[in-house]
């Protein structure tokens, strides 16, 4: 029987004609081979079948395509598929950095000690370029932003059977609720120092017609998952002055423009 992969990349999909293709070279050009890749996709009436199936019997590409409730409900779909010990997002406007990051990152993960490995990513940000995105560390600072991003966290899969995946009422913050119930228990991190992967500029979590929504399903994560009185009040302070200073910075950056012009 074969032996199950290490690392499984999910792929949520829909309409990316665009930029799939380098998603999947990404992973296919993978040096290290104990991976597979499975790709979710939403019923896309683009070309985006046609793409995955010029690909299919190149790699271990596993696929699906069919109506789900958003990426939260399509990763979980990826999330029953895998069956690597290590499960990384990696969507469908993301990349892999180059050949050889899993080949860099296998030797860290071979004694399994780590629930979650957390590395830089790359934002390829749509105006100011190329931007250096690194965890933070400390790890309480969880109760106020989201602390990892999951194109460079590479999370065991006991993880998933401890708590559960992602939830379907969260459309942009699926991300920072399942790492704020996953840090609320008893977890083994450990950061790496090297970029994993080049995150898209263009998807939902960084396009500023979602900000107020982040902003709103983080205070929703953090409603529903926070039992201590003290954070409560901590977190409660911590929106009001971050909410002052986010208008202040929409005020100097309208009054930038408005110089500008």
């Amino acid at each position: 029987m074969k032996d199950p992969p290490l690392f499984s990349i999910l792929t949520a999909a829909y309409n990316n004609e665009a930029t799939i293709r380098q998603t999947i070279e990404s992973v296919k050009k993978q040096t290290f081979q104990s991976l597979e890749h499975i790709v979710i996709d939403g019923k896309s009436q683009d070309t985006t079948c046609d793409i995955l199936k010029e690909y299919e019997k190149a790699y271990n590409l596993k696929w699906v395509s069919e109506p789900d409730n958003g990426i939260a409900d399509a990763l979980n779909k990826g999330v029953s598929l895998a069956q690597g010990r290590y499960i990384i997002v990696i969507q469908a406007d993301d990349r892999l950095l180059n050949p050889n990051i899993l080949d860099n990152v296998c030797p860290l993960l071979n004694n399994e000690e780590a629930d979650i490995y957390s590395f830089p990513v790359i934002l390829n940000h749509h105006r100011k370029g190329k931007i250096l995105k690194k965890p933070i560390k400390i790890l309480w600072w969880n109760h106020f932003k989201f602390i990892f991003l999951h194109q460079g966290c590479f999370v065991h899969r006991r993880m998933f059977e401890r708590i559960g995946g992602f939830r379907n009422e969260f459309k942009i913050g699926m991300d920072y609720d399942f790492f704020y119930r996953t840090l609320a228990g008893q977890v083994a991190v450990k950061f790496g120092n090297f970029p994993v992967s080049l995150m898209g500029g263009a998807g939902v979590g960084s396009d500023t017609r979602f900000i107020i929504k982040r902003l709103s399903e983080e205070k929703l994560v953090q409603m529903r998952n926070e039992q201590n009185p003290g954070w409560k009040i901590a977190q409660f302070l911590f929106r009001w002055l971050y909410m002052h200073y986010k208008k202040f910075r929409l005020r100097s950056i309208m009054a930038d423009k408005f110089e500008a012009d």
